[in-house]
C-alpha cells in the first residue's frame, strides 16, 4: 500500500508540474479546469485512482444523452416486432434484453468517451477542458467482468488474465453471434474499435476489465436473420448508435463522482 500511494504520489506531482510549466499556452482560457479539479479531488486521499478506469462528462455529452436513450428504446422496439413476426425467437430475446436495459437504466451519470484522467491532461494540455463544461468526473474501481451486448442477450463474463475477444464469444451460445460479422469493442476510457469476428474477417482482439462489446445486428438481405426489408434502416442505426451510447457509460460499478451532480 505504502509503494501505491508512493506511485500516485508521484504520478499526480508529475501532472502538477506539466500543467504549471505550461499553463501560459491556456491563457486565452481563464478559469479553474479539469485537471484542477482531479489536483483537489485527489489531495489529502489515500485512494490509489485506477487511471484506465478514470472518466469525466462533458455537458454537450450529457445534453444529448436522454433524448439518444429514448432514440434507441424507440428503434429497438421496431425491430423486437420484426424479429417476432420473422418467428427469430433467439434475435427477438435479445432485443428485448437490450430495450429493457436501456428503459431500466437512466442516462446518467455517464461519461465522454476518451481519456480524462489527470496523467493524459497534463501531457495534453489543449485538451484539458475548461471546468464550467464538465457535468462530473471521477473514477472506477477496474471491475472483474467484460459485458457483451449479443444477439441473444446481455453477458457479463468474469474477465481473466490473457482474455481475448474470442474467448469471450466462445462462452456464448453459438446463435448468440454466429450470424454475425462484427463486433464493437468498447474500452474502458470509451474509445470504440470495429473488429471483424466471421472467418472471413477475423481479427485477434484483446479484453481488458471493464470492457464492453456489442455484437453487430446482421446487415444485408442475405444475412439478416430473415427480418423484414423495411428495418435494414433501423438496423443500421442501431449498429451505429447504440456502441456510441455504451461508450458512455461508466466503466465499472463502484464508482466514486465528483461534480456538479447528475440532475438534466
Amino acid at each position: 500500500m505504502v509503494v501505491a500511494n508512493t506511485r500516485w504520489r508521484d504520478i499526480a506531482a508529475a501532472g502538477l508540474l506539466c500543467l504549471s510549466l505550461s499553463a501560459s499556452a491556456l491563457a486565452d482560457e481563464p478559469g479553474p479546469r479539469l485537471s484542477d479539479a482531479w489536483l483537489t479531488t485527489l489531495q489529502g486521499s489515500q485512494t490509489r485512482v485506477a487511471w484506465s478506469h478514470a472518466f469525466a462528462l462533458r455537458e454537450p455529452t450529457a445534453q444529448r444523452l436522454e433524448s439518444q436513450r429514448k432514440r434507441l428504446i424507440n428503434e429497438l422496439e421496431t425491430l423486437l416486432i420484426g424479429a417476432r413476426v420473422a418467428g427469430n425467437a433467439t434475435l427477438s430475446g435479445g432485443l428485448a434484453a437490450w430495450r429493457q436495459a436501456l428503459a431500466e437504466t437512466p442516462a446518467l451519470p455517464a461519461r465522454t468517451p476518451g481519456r480524462h484522467d489527470l496523467p493524459w491532461l497534463g501531457a495534453n494540455l489543449r485538451h484539458d477542458p475548461p471546468l464550467s463544461q464538465v457535468r462530473h468526473w471521477g473514477y472506477c474501481k477496474a471491475p472483474g467482468w467484460v459485458e457483451l451486448w449479443h444477439l441473444g442477450g446481455i453477458s457479463r463474463l468474469d474477465w481473466r488474465p490473457g482474455m481475448t475477444l474470442d474467448h469471450a464469444l466462445d462462452a456464448l451460445p453459438g446463435d448468440a453471434y454466429k450470424a454475425a460479422q462484427r463486433a464493437v469493442v468498447i474500452a474502458p476510457n470509451g474509445v470504440q474499435a470495429s473488429r471483424g469476428i466471421a472467418a472471413w474477417n477475423h481479427q485477434a482482439t484483446p479484453l481488458t476489465p471493464g470492457t464492453r462489446v456489442m455484437v453487430a445486428l446482421p446487415e444485408g438481405r442475405e444475412r439478416s436473420g430473415g427480418l423484414p426489408v423495411s428495418v435494414r434502416q433501423e438496423i443500421a442505426i442501431i449498429n451505429e448508435r447504440l456502441p456510441a451510447y455504451l461508450a458512455t457509460r461508466l466503466p465499472g460499478d463502484e464508482c466514486t463522482l465528483q461534480g456538479k451532480g447528475e440532475e438534466e
